[in-house]
């Protein structure tokens, strides 16, 4: 399946780490208060939008810590299985 955005034609589906950004702990704590805010605004975003779309089964855990006010910089990808700092 194909899906167009802004002129770009992207092959498959959309996944929330297709369009998610992550920081190191180090990076994180480099950032005031305001960018955290944004970063936290748009990756909810970016989920909700993929939510809306239908591209998104279950609820990514940095979605889960940033509904919560809590650090995301601590994230474990499941095909990882190790910390994820981008």
């Amino acid at each position: 399946v194909a899906h167009m955005y802004m002129g770009l034609q992207f092959q498959g589906a959309v996944t929330f780490w297709d369009v998610a950004v992550a920081f190191s702990q180090q990076e994180w704590e480099s950032l005031n208060s305001a960018q955290r805010h944004s970063y936290r605004d748009v990756m909810l975003e970016n989920n909700s939008n993929l939510v809306s779309l239908g591209h998104s089964l279950s609820k990514p855990h940095v979605i889960t810590l940033l509904e919560h006010w809590k650090e995301p910089w601590m994230i474990v990808r499941k095909d990882q299985r190790r910390p994820y700092t981008g």
